[in-house]
């Protein structure tokens, strides 16, 4: 059936009608780039955000490259498209807060209108973007000091049918390690926790922009729009044996000084096994590191300083993973 004219964020939006907008949250002096699509039929609407933190730079470069080339009049339902939600801490050249106030906005999200920037980000993407989204797809990569191999993450515990449908958009992009995860406080999994279904997905790393990384986020979303029946798409690579991780153990630092790991994301390492030293300034070991269970190197810590409470790595535990 013809999609109807849409009335979204002041704008009127004819059906197979593409439009640039830039968003400017309850009034701030703050510019974030969108494009918004309104399918010639009607059908899901599709939300796909890069550039939450703002030093991840192959999601941004995948929603421009998108945005820029899908046929409005070739999609069934609605896709929004934020292109990069940190514009200034991108500008700014940081790695994940926003620099007006010093928060992350996948941490502790909660919106207020009336607070800070970040918090005013947060209550448009509650107020206006999550009661429209049928799916949210998160782009990210890992961070300045954070080595990682391709993942994703899906909530389970937003309810079974939330969980139901995030797996299964899940296996149909072209990542092989599906993580679960039980966070409640990110852009995604908060709007898990109000029944929309979502995947964050992880290219890249080190604050780098790697055609391979963007190119995979750009499949990644066409796989995603055809899941749904949103936009078709004719080629698809070798599907991919998923695995799906269950349990993740994130290893956290109860030491300051020098970090020197002795893992790569995708190793496996046995229960026992060496994941990384903490040395002082001298050179003295103050803790060695090991797994607590077999396990896969998901990301870790890749920078030589280290302060108590960051993450060392995030281990798939082998025990509670299985073939999808």
């Amino acid at each position: 059936m013809k999609n109807k004219t849409w009335d979204f964020l002041g704008k009127q939006i004819e059906a197979g009608q593409k439009l640039q907008v830039i968003i400017r949250p309850y009034g701030e002096n703050y510019e974030i780039p969108a494009t918004i699509i309104n399918g010639e039929n009607e059908g899901k609407t599709i939300v796909v955000n890069g550039g939450l933190h703002s030093g991840e730079y192959p999601g941004v470069v995948a929603c421009m490259t998108t945005a820029s080339e899908i046929d409005p009049k070739k999609v069934n339902g609605r896709i929004i498209i934020i292109h990069c939600l940190n514009t200034s801490g991108f500008l700014a050249r940081v790695d994940s807060i926003v620099p007006e106030d010093g928060m992350n906005l996948n941490s502790d999200f909660y919106g207020d209108k009336n607070g800070t920037i970040s918090r005013k980000i947060m209550a448009f993407l509650e107020d206006e973007i999550m009661k429209v989204a049928d799916f949210i797809l998160d782009l990210h990569s890992g961070s300045a000091m954070e080595k990682m191999a391709s993942c994703l993450f899906f909530p389970v515990v937003a309810g079974d049918e939330v969980g139901k449908i995030s797996l299964g958009a899940a296996a149909s992009t072209a990542i092989e390690h599906l993580i679960a995860s039980t966070s409640k406080d990110g852009f995604y999994s908060y709007g898990a926790q109000k029944g929309i279904p979502g995947i964050l997905i992880e290219r890249g790393y080190n604050n780098t922009c790697k055609k391979e990384d963007y190119e995979g986020f750009i499949q990644d979303i066409y796989l995603v729009l055809d899941h749904f029946g949103v936009l078709e798409i004719t080629h698809r690579s070798t599907q991919l044996e998923k695995i799906v991780w269950m349990k993740t153990d994130y290893v956290e630092s109860k030491h300051t000084g020098l970090w020197f790991p002795h893992i790569e994301p995708g190793m496996f390492v046995k229960k026992g096994g060496l994941l990384g030293t903490v040395k002082d300034f001298f050179g003295n070991v103050v803790f060695e590191y090991r797994a607590k269970a077999d396990c896969r190197i998901m990301y870790n810590h890749d920078g030589l300083s280290i302060n108590i409470g960051d993450n060392l790595a995030s281990c798939g535990l082998v025990e509670h993973s299985t073939l999808l």
